[in-house]
């Protein structure tokens, strides 16, 4: 059933229940502090007078009920006096209305030591006894007897007390806990209607922060951070959606147009042939660009699958130029490498692979046939760079910042044909920024272009 409850009726109900668990303990405590404390000033009463008593037994030549009469000067009630036989434990002489049913064990009155008090509880009474020599011709044995009617009184007094104060304590602590829980989940209602105000179709918005450095302000900015990498999330895959959208369109209208005319009329086997090969080479390049798009759809921490570890830049350069070295002969470009410096780097070769592939097919590209691109790896002061260098046609000026936008082409007409889906030097500057590197382009039309990769030294 409880757990049904919302958390500000769970609280209450816990809040509720320790506070009363608290109060009965204390109540508890509380009464048995003073049922010791008054049982202890009643004994202390008792010794005063019990130790007057003797001295007045003391005094005396012979034991006669006129000590019994000076019990009055004590100005305690009730109070009743007995002094026995040490031997033989008779009565030697009482005060009037001495309670019957006070007894005595022998064996427990045997074992009194001289002139040590002692305190027994006997029904509703407190007995204290003495021994004492009574002039060196006998031990007596010295009883007074009261009612635990003080110490009885004394507490019902306080439970008395306690029944009237306790309700009013927990009503005002009920009232009190109901309040400060309320007003600490006043912030959390305002988190759930700010929350309940943002949809899907509006990531923007975000919670309005406190100036409290708690608990709850260090939610909201968790869950802003979490709006945030959503909005980012959402923007990619509208992005994605749009992206594709444009960029397929082409190359699916194109496949169709080619078939619907093979289809139109009977062909040789080589016009069908060409056909499918001019689809295949579409559908090459729809894959080419998903591929693309969804590299470029991830976060960081979705391209990052390895640990970093420690290479050398000639090594992975090498391998990159292997591996498009028939891209290169396709285009009648040579690849060359100059190793100014070897160089080792922490960072993601796998990624940086990809870079520096994607680099040197945007200069193999837009190289004139027949010409080569230099490679170099070198240090200087403060970073490890990689460059890439073409002679080809070059990239007008006003054109050097939009190259590594997505889809954009210097060249339409050239890129396309070089099956290039425009989304190259994109990734190219996703992968660069991660490793916190910095990208610089120098370039001259119908001359060539520079591209340096240039990372700090760590």
């Amino acid at each position: 059933m409880i757990n049904n409850l919302s958390i500000k009726k769970k609280l209450l109900i816990y809040s509720f229940l320790i506070q009363a668990i608290i109060l009965t303990i204390f109540s508890v405590s509380l009464y048995k502090a003073l049922e010791i404390s008054t049982l202890d000033k009643l004994q202390a009463t008792l010794k005063v007078i019990i130790l007057d008593i003797t001295d007045d037994l003391l005094e005396k030549d012979k034991i006669t009920n006129a000590i019994l009469d000076e019990e009055k000067e004590y100005n305690f009630e009730p109070l009743y006096i007995r002094i026995l036989d040490d031997i033989s434990h008779e009565m030697i002489i009482e005060t009037p209305n001495f309670p019957s049913n006070i007894k005595h064990d022998d064996n427990y009155l045997n074992k009194l030591k001289p002139s040590i008090i002692t305190f027994e509880e006997q029904n509703d009474f407190l007995v204290s006894r003495i021994k004492i020599d009574f002039h060196g011709e006998k031990n007596v044995i010295i009883e007074i007897v009261t009612t635990k009617e003080i110490l009885t009184s004394t507490l019902e007094n306080i439970l008395y007390i306690l029944s009237f104060i306790l309700p009013i304590i927990l009503i005002l602590a009920i009232i009190a806990g109901n309040f400060l829980i309320y007003k600490s989940f006043s912030p959390i209602e305002n988190i759930l209607f700010e929350l309940k105000q943002i949809n899907a179709n509006d990531l923007s918005a975000r919670l309005k922060t406190t100036k409290n450095e708690d608990e709850i302000n260090q939610l909201i900015n968790e869950v802003n951070n979490l709006l945030s990498r959503l909005e980012s999330s959402f923007e990619r895959i509208s992005q994605f959606s749009s992206d594709a959208s444009h960029e397929l369109k082409t190359p699916l209208t194109i496949i169709r147009g080619e078939i619907e005319v093979t289809l139109r009329k009977e062909r040789t086997t080589d016009e069908y042939k060409n056909a499918l090969n001019n689809s295949l080479n579409e559908l090459t390049l729809i894959e080419q660009t998903i591929n693309d798009l969804l590299f470029l759809a991830k976060n960081e921490k979705d391209l990052i699958v390895d640990k970093q570890e420690n290479f050398y830049f000639d090594e992975l350069i090498d391998e990159s130029i292997n591996e498009i070295k028939s891209f290169a002969k396709l285009h009648q470009v040579e690849i060359n490498f100059i190793l100014e410096d070897s160089i080792e780097f922490k960072g993601f070769p796998n990624l940086l692979k990809i870079a520096l592939k994607n680099a040197l097919k945007n200069a193999i590209q837009f190289s004139h046939k027949n010409s080569q691109i230099i490679v170099k790896s070198y240090k200087n002061d403060d970073t490890f760079n990689i460059s890439v260098q073409d002679f080809g046609i070059g990239i007008p000026l006003n054109e050097q910042e939009k190259i590594f936008e997505k889809f954009y082409r210097t060249d339409k007409s050239r890129n396309k044909n070089s099956g290039g889906t425009g989304l190259g030097m994109s990734i190219l500057k996703k992968i660069i920024d991660i490793h916190k590197g910095i990208i610089k382009i120098t370039s001259k039309e119908n001359i060539g272009t520079t591209i340096i990769l240039s990372f700090y030294k760590k």
